[in-house]
Formats: C-alpha cells, sequence, structure tokens
C-alpha cells in the first residue's frame, strides 16, 4: 500500500506543438479585454504570435500589451498595477520565459489589490495575500522554471542588500497553462542550456527532497527521463523539436515536483546568488549542481553508516546513476556515477563559473546567511555549503 500524499492544485493544461492557437477561445471566455505580458523582442521573435493576436482582435477582445526586459523587481510589478488599477481587464496572459511568467502570475494576483507588492512578499512584508487574483494564462517560450505549474512568483531586487522573494498563494496557480514546445525553438544555446539545467536541478532536488512522495517522484522520474534523453540533443541542435518538447515536458514536470516536494540546497543558494551577484538563476542551478550532489550523496554516507535512514536516498541517487550510466563499462558505485555524469554535463554545455560574475571567496559568508537546506536530504554545515560555492569559484 501507497503512502499517503497530497497534491496542490494545478492548471488547466494543454500541451502540444501549436497549441497557442487554442488561446483566442481562452481568452473569448474570460471577456473582452487582457492584458498580454511579455519580453521585449517577442512580437519580433515569435512570428506565430501574428495570427494569434489577429484572431483575438477579430473576435472583439482588446489587447494591452505590457513589456519586460529583465527578472521582475517590486518596482515593475507596482508601475504595471498602478497603469491598470482599478480599471477593468478581464485577464492576464503572460507567454515568455519565467521572469514573464511570474510578472503576469504577480501582476494578476496584484491588480485586484491595487497595493505595492513588497508588503505581500514572503520574509520581506509583514502582509499575507488572500488569494484574489485575475484570470491567469500562463505560455512558456523556454522550458526551465516551472512556473507554469506552480503558486509562487519570484520577486527580485538586484544588489548586495537586495533579494529574491516569493508572492505564494495556492490560488496563484495559472488558470490555463499552454505548452507549445514550437515557442522554445528560437531560445539560443546559452539561454537553452541555463534553462534546461534549472528544469534538471529542479527535478532532482524535487526527487531527492525529504518531501517527496509517491507521486512526486513518479512525476520528477518522468521528468528526468526526458531530460536524460534530451538535454544534450536540444543544447547541440535548438531545431530538433522531439527534443525541445521532450524539455518542455520536463519543465512542467519541475514545476509541478517543487510546488508539491520542495527543493534542496542548490535552490537554497540561488536567490542570494542571483540577487547579490546577478548571476542568471538556472546558471546559478546549473553550475552548482555536480557540486551541490557531491558533497550531498558524502553527508548522506557519512551519516547512513549510523543511520540507516539515509540509505534511502542514496538508493536514489544509484537510480539516477543507473539511468544517466546505462551501458557504460565502469566499475564505479552507481550514485557516483551519476555525480560524474552531472560534471560532464557542466562542461559539455559551457556552463559559467561564479568567478565569471567576479565572485570571490570573501563573498562567500555573507551568502552562506539563510540558505534553506529544509528540504535537502541530508543536513549541510556552513563549511559544507561553503565548499559548494568554493568548488565552482
Amino acid at each position: 500500500m501507497n503512502p499517503g500524499f497530497s497534491l496542490k492544485p494545478l492548471p488547466a493544461i494543454t500541451f502540444g506543438s501549436g497549441c497557442l492557437e487554442s488561446l483566442p477561445a481562452i481568452a473569448a471566455a474570460l471577456g473582452s479585454r487582457i492584458l498580454v505580458i511579455t519580453g521585449s523582442s517577442f512580437r519580433t521573435r515569435q512570428k506565430s504570435w501574428t495570427p494569434v493576436e489577429q484572431q483575438l482582435l477579430e473576435t472583439g477582445i482588446k489587447i494591452d500589451y505590457a513589456i519586460v526586459s529583465s527578472e521582475p523587481s517590486p518596482e515593475i510589478i507596482d508601475r504595471i498595477v498602478d497603469a491598470y488599477h482599478p480599471e477593468k481587464l478581464d485577464g492576464v496572459v503572460a507567454i515568455g520565459g519565467g521572469s514573464v511568467l511570474d510578472t503576469g502570475k504577480a501582476v494578476a494576483a496584484m491588480l485586484p489589490v491595487g497595493e505595492k507588492i513588497e508588503q505581500f512578499l514572503e520574509g520581506v512584508g509583514n502582509r499575507q495575500p488572500d488569494g484574489r487574483k485575475l484570470p491567469f494564462v500562463a505560455i512558456p517560450t523556454t522550458a526551465g522554471t516551472g512556473s507554469e505549474a506552480s503558486a509562487n512568483a519570484v520577486i527580485t531586487r538586484p544588489g548586495p542588500e537586495g533579494y529574491k522573494k516569493s508572492l505564494r498563494h495556492q490560488n496563484y496557480v495559472p488558470d490555463f497553462a499552454l505548452i507549445d514546445p514550437h515557442l522554445t525553438q528560437t531560445c539560443p544555446p546559452e539561454l537553452t542550456a541555463a534553462c534546461s539545467m534549472d528544469a534538471f536541478t529542479q527535478l532532482v532536488e524535487g526527487f531527492l527532497s525529504t518531501r517527496a512522495s509517491v507521486l512526486t517522484d513518479a512525476i520528477a522520474w518522468s521528468g528526468i527521463e526526458a531530460v536524460q534523453r534530451s538535454l544534450i540533443r536540444v543544447f547541440r541542435n535548438g531545431d530538433d523539436l522531439e527534443a525541445r518538447s521532450d524539455m518542455a515536458y520536463a519543465a512542467l514536470c519541475s514545476g509541478i515536483v517543487l510546488a508539491n516536494a520542495g527543493l534542496g540546497v542548490i535552490h537554497g543558494l540561488a536567490p542570494a546568488l542571483g540577487s547579490s551577484l546577478a548571476i542568471p538563476h538556472g546558471l546559478v542551478c546549473g553550475t552548482l549542481m555536480g557540486a551541490g550532489n557531491q558533497i550531498t550523496l558524502d553527508k548522506l554516507r557519512e551519516l547512513a553508516s549510523t543511520d540507516r535512514h539515509y540509505q534511502h536516498y542514496i538508493d536514489k541517487y544509484r537510480r539516477l546513476g543507473r539511468l544517466f550510466c546505462a551501458g557504460r563499462n565502469t566499475t564505479r558505485d552507481e550514485a557516483d556515477c551519476f555525480i560524474e555524469e552531472l560534471h560532464r554535463i557542466i562542461d559539455l554545455l559551457g556552463l559559467s563559473r561564479l568567478s565569471d560574475y567576479a565572485a570571490v571567496p570573501e563573498d562567500l559568508g555573507a551568502l552562506l546567511d539563510g540558505v534553506s537546506l529544509k528540504n535537502n536530504p541530508a543536513p549541510l554545515s556552513p563549511k559544507d555549503i561553503r565548499n559548494i560555492l568554493l568548488h565552482r569559484l
């Protein structure tokens, strides 16, 4: 008998190449005026948007546009909300990468409220969101964050005193998610690599999480299999629609898993590195993935010598090794083989080191404060966490 589990709400999900064409019917059901949030070059880069936009207009839907060219800051969210509150909008559509989707999610949440977002951010403000929002449609054009399936929007204040904090409520899960892998084909190799590693990290951390369940394990494993098939393929050939579909599916799975199982030390470190050193989120996750898992595995083996509870997570690492190292002639332990494969992938993708963003050893102490380990399979000391960072300087 399987142990008990719970699953948080999901959007109405439509997945498949060409499914962007279903947006006009969805929008028409919402009303006659929508706010579309996109990246700065979306309308010139995504030719498939033009006929969809035309169909929206022909059905009598008025479209307002808001353009996002960076990770969403409190000021960006407030500016968009101030421009439209309390005007009558019937829904928000965000079509872009993770930053655009998070912007759309936050704007849809704050428009009915009409107040500054910072007071509702976890660890920053002192007010709890009440869950009100406008209907929200998420359409990812990258395969990374899984924001199309999660209940939080990450808001960034850059700089040494900055932060990455979430606006979160279970009602903030998008109402509709349209995942059209064709839209990701315009991603350049560097962005593809960073986004893919973000999704990969979320899947592995969710699979190893202390909050994992039989259901999240199944979803995570399905996404991990897609990564194993297609991450390198999509990096080498961005026109490979089958590989793009695999990675879009993996990203969707990662969003479901992170919302229900939580994440580990790498995502605990990513906000501080991203805000203080302005390192893109997916790149942080990818560049730390080898060292983070190596040190976690070492700690698990140390703990398992006196507490067999931790063997469960070592066995999961071995399962990952069997998948990623299948057919390889090696006498190495399967778990170690998985770690070696992570390092190989990081090198193959050419992911930057922290020092490429001017990080120096003296910076690391401040980055250790407040790192979340609550779902990591092994407790790590400040020295362990510092070593993760030192490995990628």
